[in-house]
């Protein structure tokens, strides 16, 4: 990890997350936050982000990221009002809210130059 940086790890998983935005359809995930997070420099990441390993890599993280949502949305819906994200990386949920989660209480968890970078 770079001092001052994100790691390269949340970098990947943001570039899969914001590719995932602008070329699949119908979207797994629809997250908004995603491409804009990245800037403008994000455009010389799409090529590699379209060869099959990394086609497959995107779907796989964005099908994570929708089960994940789509449990904490039943466990909202039995009560649940915190949620914690251990190595949030460049993760938007927080960002991008769904209405059933304007209750719930989201703590980050990640090293400071991760956080830094999506502030």
């Amino acid at each position: 990890m770079e001092t001052g940086r994100a790691s390269k790890t949340a970098l990947r998983v943001a570039i899969r997350r914001a590719a995932h935005q602008l070329v699949e359809q119908p979207r797994i995930l629809d997250d908004p936050i995603a491409v804009p997070l990245l800037g403008p420099g994000f455009a010389r990441d799409m090529e590699r982000a379209s060869h099959k390993v990394a086609r497959d890599f995107r779907a796989f993280m964005a099908a994570r990221s929708r089960y994940a949502e789509d449990r904490l949305a039943g466990a909202v819906a039995q009560g649940v009002t915190q949620y914690v994200v251990l190595g949030a990386g460049l993760d938007t949920f927080a960002y991008r809210q769904p209405h059933w989660a304007r209750d719930l209480r989201i703590f980050e968890v990640d090293h400071p130059a991760s956080q830094a970078d999506k502030r």
